[in-house]
């Protein structure tokens, strides 16, 4: 386990720097990794930000986001790597092999294995930009405008606008100051909640049509299919944040999103109001995240999967939460 501390005195001692995050990567990575390119090269690194998945159309806002690359292939050799808001695996883009002499990890999932050295875990932080407000500031380099847009994105759609229960005062501190720093909150708050695609909208109508959920009422579900994407001209982009629709039903305690991403095979996000840990259960299903929020790929045709992943969540609300007559599954 390791600290800020230490990891500032590895980036101050390296000259390039590669920098990943996860696939389908969301706001909290992209505004983490931008700001963290745009820090280091105030201290004169050279840094290159590299995904396996492209910046979503909904986060091309962030100042310097079309400098981030993306695909299977990652040019060059390194003095460090940087993983943010994920293990090094999620990234996607390395089996075993990494392209840098310093590793480093940086990353707010409790489920995170710590399979670097230098990896910075805390799951305390409300989003992996409130580490890395913490790491420039170590730095010792100034935030500007770019760098406090990037970082109070990160905050601000992981705190889902600040309602969800992972606000913390400090998230609210940190964010007053990247504001101070010239985050434009309207901005944020337009390209992320207010300029959805009418397909994108079409295509949340079908889905919530079609929801499901147990007899009960605690555990609530929605499939996406590769079928509805072709219906309504829309891609998985278009699904960022569909989860937390279901979880707004009154009632329900556990939201299950079930989508699509190959002929036998499903992502899998699970949303919690609070009273049931869904980190242990994503963990079981290859997976991870936090108490509120985890997710897991499985293989599978889809009732097979949901059958299978509704069964546990129903064994995991009935362990915590207490009885709720959870006896099979509505069709």
């Amino acid at each position: 386990m390791s600290d800020p501390v230490a990891i500032s005195a590895a980036l101050h001692s390296c000259n390039t720097v590669l920098i990943s995050v996860h696939r389908s990567p969301d706001g909290d990575a992209l505004g983490s990794q931008i700001a963290l390119m745009l820090a280091l090269e105030k201290i004169g690194k050279t840094v290159t930000a590299h995904n396996l998945d492209p910046v979503p159309e909904i986060y091309r806002y962030l100042p310097h986001s079309a400098r981030v690359r993306s695909g299977i292939t990652v040019a060059g050799h390194f003095d460090a790597m940087i993983v943010l808001d994920s293990d090094p695996p999620r990234t996607g883009l390395f089996i075993a092999d990494y392209p840098a002499e310093t590793l480093i990890n940086i990353d707010h999932h409790v489920t995170n294995p710590r399979i670097w050295p230098l990896t910075w875990l805390e799951p305390s932080a409300s989003a992996t930009g409130e580490m890395i407000y913490k790491l420039i500031a170590l730095l010792g380099i100034p935030i500007d405008r770019d760098m406090a847009l990037c970082l109070y994105t990160s905050i601000f759609t992981d705190t889902g606008s600040y309602r969800y229960s992972n606000t913390t005062p400090e998230s609210m501190r940190i964010s007053a100051n990247l504001l101070e720093a010239g985050a434009d909150s309207w901005l944020v708050t337009e390209n992320v909640y207010e300029s959805y695609s009418f397909n994108r909208l079409k295509l949340l109508g079908i889905v919530l049509a079609d929801m499901k959920r147990s007899p009960d009422n605690r555990i609530a579900w929605v499939v996406i299919t590769e079928e509805l994407y072709r219906r309504t001209g829309t891609t998985s982009e278009d699904t960022d944040n569909f989860v937390n629709f279901v979880r707004s039903v009154k009632g329900v305690e556990v939201a299950i999103l079930f989508r699509q991403t190959a002929a036998t095979q499903y992502k899998v996000s699970l949303r919690s109001k609070g009273r049931v840990d869904l980190s242990s259960l994503a963990q079981s299903f290859g997976g991870g995240g936090h108490k509120n929020a985890a997710g897991s790929t499985i293989d599978g045709v889809a009732e097979d999967v949901k059958n299978r992943v509704i069964r546990e969540v129903e064994k995991v609300v009935q362990a915590q939460i207490g009885s709720g007559a959870l006896h099979g599954r509505s069709s």
